[in-house]
């Protein structure tokens, strides 16, 4: 039997509570890095700096699309490997994010401006729309739902993550008529790629999510949950959602 030598740095980095695996995302061996406590953003691939919500969405995929890079793919509110491996790969993938204060549709500065609760595109767009951690900052989310109902395609999926709490659904935040916000709680804010402020969160998801979906929009939602080191899924929170519309 031949004995491979693992170089100081490699066990230096296993030491420090790395990994050895399979990324999902970019396909290739690879070192599952610790950067921090919070495993489900801070556990990064040494290649291409995905972290496990990233690899769970990129599994989910190819388990429930396997020939996604034909289909028509919109993502609202793209971040980080994940979102690059779909922009490169797909056939057709279209990005947007919500910029408060320009009108919806518009391209501003090379983005495109959406809201979710109002989408400006055609019945039936898209065989597959995604949202990374988007749900749970979205004020009216039932509205979200019913948009995204209504812009895929018969047997068209949103795939998506969004913290999922064991305990029933909560607002934090809720819009008043006048579009303002009222804090029911101490506010808590999420990292946010297009606002240095980052994004309030407005809903504590609970697992009564998928009977929320179900009943707002009629779409039929399924929740995945993951821990598989050897992929680099770890970390709390590591569900992805698979909500389909049928004929």
């Amino acid at each position: 039997m031949r004995i491979v030598a693992i170089p100081k740095k490699i066990l230096g980095i296993l030491h420090n509570g790395g990994n050895l695996g399979w990324c999902p995302v970019c396909e290739r061996r690879t070192i599952f890095l610790r950067t921090g406590p919070w495993d489900r953003d801070e556990c990064k691939c040494t290649r291409c700096k995905s972290i496990p919500r990233f690899r769970a969405m990129a599994v989910v995929l190819e388990s429930e699309l396997p020939k996604w890079k034909s289909l028509e793919i919109h993502e609202s509110s793209p971040e980080g490997a994940y979102s690059d491996k779909l922009r490169t790969r797909a056939r057709a993938y279209s990005s947007s994010q919500f910029l408060p204060g320009f009108p919806l549709g518009e391209v501003v500065e090379g983005v495109r401006n959406e809201d979710l609760r109002a989408l400006t595109f055609s019945d039936s767009s898209f065989d597959l729309l995604v949202t990374q951690d988007v749900l749970e900052h979205v004020p009216n989310p039932d509205s979200a739902f019913r948009e995204i109902a209504r812009v895929l395609r018969p047997g068209g999926l949103h795939i998506f993550t969004v913290p999922c709490y064991s305990k029933p659904t909560r607002e934090r935040a809720r819009q008043r008529p006048d579009g303002t916000i009222e804090l029911l709680d101490a506010p808590e804010y999420h990292g946010n790629p297009v606002d240095p402020n980052g994004s309030l969160v407005i809903t504590e998801w609970g697992p009564d999510l998928v009977d929320r979906i179900r009943s707002t929009s009629g779409l039929r939602t399924r929740r995945l949950d993951f821990q598989d080191p050897s992929r680099g899924l770890l970390g709390e929170f590591l569900s992805v959602f698979v909500s389909s519309k049928h004929d």
